[in-house]
């Protein structure tokens, strides 16, 4: 794997093998915890551990994809980003989107960065990133050429997927 150049953030995105790499047409459709739909927002993880168990958590227990494949994206240390503070956020109920996507819609909308970085709520320590395909500095970020990803039969029998 080529490593990132100087002054840029390797980051990780991981998604069933039929779908482009790069395309926030899914959070388009059906929004995510921190985005409404009618957004274009790509997801990724700030390491390829934190990829794997977002999409764990994250696909229904059954439909986990048997062939998936890890994006690596570069990030400019050059371009806008915001992070957002844990201890700023409202509580962490993994049912209720509506106080997280209007944090989301917000920075989105406002069009002030290309990066969100947002706490993950399965792993506290570290961070996710919502990717604004619209703003003009998503053109500095670099995507990877796709890996391939093996997810350790132990971790499908825990997360209760069928598929290998």
């Amino acid at each position: 794997m080529v490593s990132p150049p100087e002054n840029y953030k390797r980051t990780y995105r991981i998604v069933s093998s039929k779908y482009p790499p790069i395309s926030g047409s899914g959070t388009f459709r059906w929004g995510s915890r921190w985005i409404s739909p009618g957004r274009y927002v790509v997801h990724a993880a700030e390491s390829w551990s934190l990829a794997v168990l977002e999409n764990l958590v994250h696909w229904q227990r059954s439909r986990l994809p048997p062939t998936l494949v890890c994006v690596p994206v570069d990030v400019p240390d050059s371009i806008m980003q915001e992070k957002l503070v844990r201890t700023e956020l409202p509580a962490a109920d993994t049912r209720d989107y509506a106080p997280f996507r209007e944090i989301g819609d917000e920075w989105y909308d406002r069009g002030g960065s290309a990066i969100l970085w947002v706490p993950s709520l399965v792993s506290p320590v570290e961070f996710n990133l919502l990717l604004n395909q619209e703003h003009e500095d998503f053109d500095h970020i670099i995507v990877r050429d796709t890996l391939p990803v093996l997810i350790d039969p132990r971790l499908r029998t825990a997360s209760g997927s069928t598929r290998d």
